[in-house]
């Protein structure tokens, strides 16, 4: 009878105490990392990804926010929205919207930003005073300008009118051709502050060396700032963009503080329209299938502008 004696190499046992204890330490930061991130995970769940589960699962059923039991319907929801004239009139509502978003805020904005980092004294005071409205909430937003807008007292007729161009006065919320530039105006007056920030420390990271080579060259201010400013700051403009944009796409505060979609639908987003259908016409499943659409329109804008700016760096 023999007996075998097992010989452990330490090498492999000290491997293995290694492996071990890197495994832990792994293990145990995980856990620390899921700690703190635990807390606004479970929120964001129950307050974002679950609602917006539902309003998917609620978009295939008729029911009006009160009844025991729901009916299936498929799509039928997403097919009524294709007809109805309203709601597509509100998604061309929403674009319109979008366009003069960017046209408005976007190179207006820079401007604004380029001329306060170039002061030498008050640079500070017009930084507060241009983001100032960015601090009031949309409700005072948009009881103030409907105060400005009025057509009798309102401050743009009465100023019209002292200076002799009362033909020019309007009923600024009433007018159908004219209330959608009129409330972008408010919303680039209530949000310019928070896109000026955002080109103030863009402009903050030029290197200045290239505006001192550009004067060397002689070249002037507007041949700098669309040859050294804009390229520079191109990914604050994404950023800027794609906020405006989405934005734009989700406006509903202003449009229900003054106009609640009037005169005439011609104002109508659809997130007032989603409102209206939802709490005034008990059409629960009606309204999250638009919010899906909305949904999808404005992640899948998102995504084409990120693809696009990516493929263009």
């Amino acid at each position: 009878m023999s007996t075998t004696n097992m010989v452990v190499n330490p090498s492999s046992v000290n491997e293995a105490n290694r492996l071990a204890s890197k495994g832990k330490r792994s293990i145990k930061r995980m856990l620390i990392i899921l700690s703190f991130l635990s807390p606004a995970l479970i929120l964001y769940i129950l307050f974002m990804l679950y609602p917006m589960a539902d309003a998917v699962r609620l978009s295939f059923f008729d029911w009006d926010g009160a009844a025991p039991t729901m009916n299936f319907v498929g799509a039928a929801n997403y097919t009524q929205l294709a007809q109805d004239p309203i709601f597509l009139k509100s998604l061309f509502n929403n674009f319109y919207w979008v366009v003069l978003s960017l046209v408005l805020m976007i190179l207006p904005t820079l401007a604004i930003s380029v001329m306060i980092a170039k002061l030498k004294r008050g640079k500070m005071f017009f930084r507060a005073g241009f983001y100032l409205p960015s601090v009031l909430s949309l409700a005072v937003i948009g009881v103030l300008w409907s105060k400005i807008y009025e057509p009798s007292y309102g401050a743009i007729n009465v100023f019209l009118r002292q200076v002799g161009l009362g033909a020019l006065a309007q009923n600024w919320l009433g007018e159908p051709s004219i209330v959608i530039p009129a409330l972008v105006i408010t919303s680039t007056w209530a949000f310019y502050g928070t896109y000026m920030v955002l080109f103030l420390a863009g402009l903050q990271s030029i290197d200045n060396s290239m505006y001192e080579a550009a004067d060397i060259d002689g070249a002037g201010p507007l041949r700098k700032f669309w040859n050294i400013t804009v390229p520079s700051l191109r990914n604050t403009m994404n950023v800027v963009v794609s906020m405006v944009v989405i934005h734009a796409l989700k406006g509903f505060g202003l449009v229900w503080i003054m106009t609640q979609g009037g005169p005439f639908y011609k104002s109508e987003v659809v997130a007032t329209y989603v409102y209206k259908a939802a709490f005034s016409m008990n059409k629960v499943s009606y309204a999250s299938a638009g919010s899906v659409v909305l949904g999808i329109i404005v992640i899948g804008l998102t995504i084409a502008f990120n693809y696009w700016r990516d493929k263009g760096e």
